[in-house]
């Protein structure tokens, strides 16, 4: 597709973001801190005065040098921006502790623009009381206040005040911490409050914590102190969680359906308020062993969950009531609705120490005799001598791993050393051939040079023959010394002329032959040295490879080796033969080699004489008189 530079230039110069709209843009600037968003929106025109009607605000003093700047940004925005724009969520997080004139400032904006999410979290240095006002809110739905570190943050007596409020979630906060109080009510205002979370709660010098609520259907309890009692008035609930808890008496409202408890000691419940529970979980745990107090306060317990049809216990219960059997022996099974009991091990490392005697099986399960049992412990840990066994064990299958992998590549190699043999064999076939070529050619050399030697023979004596007549033909008159002279110097001198022989026309046939036949043996001979060396390393890997498999075996007991040599007794006999043929045929190969080569070299080393030339051997030498002839002659 073709642009044009003024359409490239359009698209790139095109504001996007820009055109998205405002309630998209607040959604994105509501991800991140009020602070940023600011700075964010001061990037483009069109966003100049978005922040202004942002309706979620979040404000973190660590984004600043010191608090009272904090304080003064806080207020800046809250000053400039749109009030016709309601509030729907604040989170403020600051660091230190803050004056309640500037708390009070906030919660009396936000409260006023019906905000209906507020999160405050603060990490005081020393003690800090929040304002009244913060606790009194027609429109707030959602309620997250948190302290962190060791410094107390404490909060009205009186009863808060938020008739809309459905969640509300308290993070290591001292609800009270007064000695005028023998019970305190907080959360009775709070009409609509469904879920309440009261995490590290800390109720100090009150005898009697009310919570008391009309709509509460779930409410977790964690790490409480200092809860003597807890009047629990929730007609509507559904789910109480309790976990690490110091609760000596817990008065529960009847109704509630499930019921999870972690911690140690076991409370004291209301016989009232357990008549209709369906699932109950009870984990005990105490780093000491249980005592008989101990387990007639966790009888106690589980009695008063007696309507339970789901019920799960970790093995601290059972092991509690199992170390008292005469305790047990004095109560029936309080259980007659169970569907299922479940015994967890998950929390103890030592489980597999846990075991259920009779009488705590009797009084858990009697009177429910149809009732699913499950009691899954782990394994006990091996001990030493289970140990030294197991890894005998393992060691011996891992021999037996090795061997069998051992095995499997020797198998290979054979296969490769067969396949070598057979590829030499048919090489050596090839080769064959061209060695009765070559013999045959060199049989045909020596019957040239035999033909050679007898054409010479007969025409030496030719010569001689010649010589003879010339010599009485010669002048009688002569005396017989210098008769004798001039015969042997003319027989020396005397030349036959040279005559055609049919051998002759013989010798560059033979001679190319000869070549061509020595050209391939010395390119064939490479490659079938190549093969050999090939099975011969194939030869010597076989019984490496055997050596490393025989010493495997030799690390197994005597019974277990026996087995597994008889299993594969005939692979290793046919690996075995397969590497010494190997081996031999390297041998008896490099020894043909070596003689065939010698005698190559030797046959075509030597040329052919002609037929008409002489040679050393057949040189036409003539009969001259003799020196004891002439001498007599003279």
């Amino acid at each position: 597709m073709d642009f044009g530079h003024e359409n490239v230039r359009s698209a790139i110069n095109e504001d996007r973001l820009s055109s998205l709209p405002d309630e998209l843009i607040h959604q994105i600037l509501s991800c991140m801190d009020s602070k940023f968003a600011v700075q964010t929106c001061l990037l483009s025109s069109r966003w100049k005065l978005l922040w202004t009607s942002m309706p979620c605000l979040n404000f973190a003093s660590h984004h600043f040098v010191s608090l009272p700047k904090f304080a003064k940004f806080v207020t800046h925005v809250l000053s400039h921006r749109n009030h016709q724009i309601e509030v729907t969520s604040v989170k403020l997080d600051f660091h230190g502790a803050a004056s309640q004139f500037f708390v009070r400032k906030i919660a009396n904006y936000v409260f006023s623009h019906n905000v209906q999410e507020l999160t405050v979290v603060i990490f005081p240095k020393k003690h800090h009381e929040f304002p009244p006002c913060l606790f009194s809110s027609q429109s707030l739905k959602h309620f997250t206040l948190s302290s962190y570190f060791l410094a107390p943050c404490v909060t009205p007596k009186t009863p808060w005040d938020f008739p809309a409020l459905t969640s509300l979630h308290l993070n290591e906060v001292t609800l009270c911490d007064d000695n005028a109080y023998k019970s305190v009510d907080l959360f009775s205002k709070c009409v609509n409050l469904k879920n309440l979370t009261l995490h590290f709660l800390f109720v100090n010098n009150v005898e009697v914590f009310d919570i008391i609520t009309p709509q509460l259907s779930d409410l977790t309890l964690t790490y409480g102190r200092n809860l003597k009692v807890i009047n629990l008035v929730a007609p509507q609930l559904e789910n109480l969680t309790i976990i690490n808890c110091s609760i000596e008496n817990l008065i529960a409202p009847p109704g509630f359906s499930t019921l999870s408890y972690r911690g140690y000691p076991p409370p004291r419940l209301s016989k009232e308020g357990f008549h209709s529970l369906n699932k109950v979980t009870i984990s005990l745990y105490s780093n000491v062993p249980c005592k008989e107090e101990d387990a007639r306060k966790t009888i106690n317990l589980l009695q008063e969950v007696h309507s339970a049809r789901f019920l799960t216990l970790n093995v601290d219960v059972v092991e509690c009531i199992s170390s008292f059997p005469d305790l047990l022996s004095h109560h029936p099974s309080p259980f007659s609705d169970l569907i299922c009991l479940n015994i967890d091990s998950s929390m103890r490392n030592d489980a597999y120490k846990v075991k259920m005697s009779t009488e705590a099986r009797n009084f858990l399960l009697e009177n429910s005799p149809n009732a699913t049992f499950i009691m899954e412990l782990p394994e006990a840990p091996p001990t030493k001598a289970m140990k030294q066994k197991e890894a005998r064990a393992k060691r011996k299958a891992k021999l037996v791993a090795d061997i069998e992998r051992h095995m499997t590549e020797l198998q290979a190699l054979v296969e490769l050393g067969k396949m070598h043999h057979g590829t030499t064999e048919g090489v050596k076939d090839e080769f064959g051939n061209l060695i009765a070529e070559a013999r045959m050619l060199i049989e045909q050399k020596m019957m040239l040079n035999e033909q050679v030697k007898e054409s010479a023979g007969r025409h030496k004596a030719e010569m001689q023959i010649q010589f003879d007549q010339r010599t009485v033909q010669t002048e009688s008159g002569r005396p017989q010394i210098e008769l004798g002279k001039v015969l042997v110097e003319e027989g020396m001198q005397m030349q036959v002329e040279p005559r055609e022989l049919p051998i002759d026309s013989h010798k560059a046939e033979m001679q190319l032959k000869g070549r061509e036949a020595h050209t391939r043996f010395e390119a064939c001979v490479p490659g079938i040295r190549d093969l050999v060396n090939e099975g011969k390393e194939d030869g010597f890997s076989i019984f490496k490879k055997m050596d490393l498999i025989r010493s495997l075996l030799e690390k197994l007991p005597k019974r277990q080796r026996a087995e597994i040599e008889g299993h594969y007794s005939r692979q290793l006999e046919a690996s075995e033969a397969q590497g010494h043929l190997l081996i031999t045929d390297y041998v008896a190969y490099e020894n043909f080699l070596s003689d065939e080569i010698s005698t190559f070299q030797n046959a075509f080393s030597s040329n052919i004489p002609q037929a008409s030339e002489p040679s050393s051997s057949c040189s036409p030498i003539l009969r001259a008189p003799s020196t004891s002839n002439i001498n007599s002659m003279q």
